[in-house]
């Protein structure tokens, strides 16, 4: 199956490394215009068409799907673009930045009955399906906290969308690996919401929110790119806890039972923390799916609408 990348950042790249483990996918043209001027990669890559706009890149009759790795702001034009033409869409997380933006791209989508997901990475590995079989054995579930910190550094390159007040920020960058986690996890509606932030020249560089449902969870989610914390994520039950680190891209877990021993599970990952939702997308595409079986619109959906909550208490 043939992939376009539209954007040639960092997440990107590490795309074009994922799909190399997949049975079927590639990469045969990439979107980017200071790629076109990269004569480097042109000759070490003869087999990709490197476009220097977009709309070349979706002219493309080859293409079978497009993966998204524009910064947000850019993510819905694109990703309508895209699917007008009946072009399968990967968007990197967040998908886009607003709920009214999301409802566009979901009208798009079944409109023209193509696939539209979001590329939220941590519920396609076979760890985070056996983590919520595994949550029975806590019991109900009382708080569940998760944690994605990492710093940019002291030398901040406002330049960087990161720190564009438009689109940038903690809580747009990393918030929805922390509030899709725990929201895949608790089957109830938010009842209400308490946040607290960092703020850099107008940017939130670190957010803090307490989420509260209405079946009584409690849920902590916290995100910077201001400092460096260790990337957890905590289930609390009656029963005992399970520790999840690195949740966003499950490979272990321990539990720990009520005065019992703890036990750590480990969940190996074909390829790496990318290649599975590819795999998926691929197979959606093949059963004509105008939205992911796994990560649904409504789930991608509810991720902005939580982050809309948030931003309004900060």
């Amino acid at each position: 199956m043939n992939f376009g990348i539209i954007g040639y950042g960092n997440i990107a790249k590490r795309f074009f490394e994922s799909i190399q483990h997949t049975s079927e996918g590639k990469v045969t043209a990439i979107g980017s215009k200071s790629l076109a001027a990269n004569q480097e990669f042109q000759q070490e890559y003869p087999e990709i068409q490197v476009y220097s706009t977009y709309e070349d890149l979706l002219a493309d009759p080859n293409i079978d799907a497009v993966y998204l790795a524009l910064p947000h702001q850019w993510h819905k034009e694109w990703s309508i673009k895209a699917l007008q033409q009946g072009i399968p869409v990967l968007c990197e997380k967040p998908a886009v930045l607003t709920t009214a933006a999301m409802k566009d791209i979901m009208t798009v989508a079944q409109e023209n009955q193509t696939l539209f997901m979001e590329a939220f990475k941590t519920k396609f590995n076979k760890g985070f399906l056996q983590l919520k079989k595994d949550m029975e054995q806590i019991g109900e579930i009382k708080r569940i906290e998760a944690s994605f910190c990492f710093d940019v550094g002291e030398d901040r390159d406002t330049t960087s969308y990161l720190f564009q007040a438009d689109h940038g920020g903690a809580l747009n960058d990393v918030g929805t690996y922390s509030i899709g986690f725990v929201q895949a996890l608790i089957a109830s509606a938010i009842q209400n919401v308490q946040a607290k932030a960092v703020f850099f020249n107008g940017v939130d560089e670190y957010f803090k929110a307490t989420l509260t449902f209405e079946n009584g969870t409690m849920a902590i989610v916290e995100g910077a790119i201001d400092r460096e914390k260790e990337r957890i994520a905590t289930i609390i039950g009656e029963h005992g806890k399970i520790t999840i680190p690195y949740f966003y891209r499950l490979e272990q877990y321990t539990i720990q039972l009520n005065n019992q021993s703890e036990t750590t599970y480990h969940f190996p990952i074909k390829g790496d923390d990318m290649t599975l939702e590819i795999e998926h997308f691929m197979e959606q595409i093949k059963e004509k799916q105008c939205e992911s079986s796994v990560h649904s619109l409504e789930d991608t959906y509810q991720i902005i609408a939580t982050i809309e909550k948030i931003r309004q208490k900060m």
